[in-house]
């Protein structure tokens, strides 16, 4: 039963795959598009004066971003004038893992044994202990004394212009904000100044409860953004291909290199969800044989032999087609590049199927020598 289960999840997913692969180049090619539209229109202004002419068009500038607000941590008495807080928050805890081994006896049924074990580790979410199997002895707390937490200011400028939430957001070159000396029971500052010690035990010993605290913040200082100007303020630009262009980075950048660094990012996500579609068109392609591995089993060693078979043979197939739906999708896309992909893939395959073709009409020959020899 839990093979013929696979088959119909191994369809699922094997569909699944050619519209994940299909959607990502063209993601892929309308981002691709957008940024080139984009480095094509942008023009580079100063951060001041103000300048209202170039309302609706797609800027960049380089500017220091400050803000007014300052944020606070009244349980620490933290008060800083930054663009983004963040206090994270570890507690000491058991962790329970489970590993399960399986053994195929004579007669294709599967003998499952499953281990417990735990060991004591930092974790920022609460592990719910009520859950182990073995919950003697394995207590975690119900909950942590101070939460983690990510606050930033609502208000900031990049020079005279406003900087929208939505960017404030984008900015992520957190560093560590020194804690100062706190008058609080079984506190410890460590960490040479940046980390808070809450507990029972010690850095060096740490008991089940226990809690390392630390903070992070985003301070004003230069940065550089691309975006389309909306008065005194920002906002995305949408190109024609529906694509949106909107980028803050830390620094002094140029236009140019802004947008580079936005088409190897596109490149990069473009291969994760190339090979995320090829791994499930393949586990797919495997799940849906998965039944003659277990009428295999009958004999373990044969089970085994035909598994390793199976999943040989759906990478092969799966690289194949993963390879034309990728080159069908740029003939939509991008007709010219998708179209050599395309003529590449079937010289490939035809380079292959006339290998193997040669080599079977050279072991027939050889057989048929054989034959008259005898």
């Amino acid at each position: 039963m839990g093979s013929i289960k696979s088959v119909l999840f191994g369809v699922v997913l094997f569909l699944a795959a050619f519209v994940v692969i299909w959607w990502n180049e063209g993601r892929a090619v309308k981002t691709a598009k957008g940024l080139d539209e984009g480095a094509a229109q942008v023009e580079t202004i100063p951060s001041k004066p103000l300048n209202v002419n170039k309302d609706g068009k797609l800027v960049h500038l380089t500017g220091v971003v400050t803000t007014e607000e300052r944020l606070l941590d009244q349980e620490f008495a933290i008060d800083v004038n930054a663009l983004k807080l963040r206090r994270i928050v570890e507690m000491y805890q058991w962790k329970e893992n489970k590993e399960t081994t399986e053994k195929k006896k004579v007669g294709g049924s599967v003998e499952k044994t499953t281990t417990y074990t735990y060991e004591k580790n930092w974790s920022r979410s609460l592990i719910n202990s009520d859950g182990f199997k073995i919950p003697e002895d394995h207590v975690n707390p119900a909950a942590m004394l101070y939460n983690s937490y990510d606050k930033s200011v609502g208000i900031a400028n990049i020079g005279e212009y406003q900087l929208p939430e939505s960017f404030i957001g984008r900015i992520s070159n957190y560093k560590k904000y020194p804690v100062a000396d706190l008058d609080m029971e079984n506190a410890e500052v460590i960490d040479a100044g940046s980390s808070v010690y809450l507990g029972e035990g010690s850095v060096a010993s740490p008991s089940i409860g226990d809690l390392k605290i630390r903070f992070e913040i985003v301070e004003p200082g230069e940065y550089s953004m691309v975006a389309q100007m909306n008065g005194t303020s920002f906002q995305d630009f949408k190109t024609s291909t529906g694509t949106t262009v909107g980028m803050i980075s830390a620094g002094s950048h140029t236009a140019a290199s802004m947008f580079e660094e936005a088409q190897q990012q596109n490149t990069i996500l473009t291969w994760i969800l190339r090979v995320a579609g090829f791994l499930m068109m393949t586990f797919g392609l495997a799940s849906i044989f998965r039944p003659l591995v277990v009428f295999a089993d009958v004999l373990p060693f044969l089970g085994s032999m035909l598994g390793m078979g199976i999943s040989l043979f759906s990478g092969i197939i799966s690289f194949a087609l993963s390879i034309v739906t990728i080159g069908l999708a740029w003939v939509f896309y991008r007709p010219v590049l998708g179209i050599a992909l395309l003529l590449v893939a079937i010289a490939a395959f035809t380079f292959f199927y006339l290998r193997a073709s040669k080599k079977k009409q050279e072991k027939d020959k050889i057989k048929d020598q054989r034959t008259v020899a005898a």
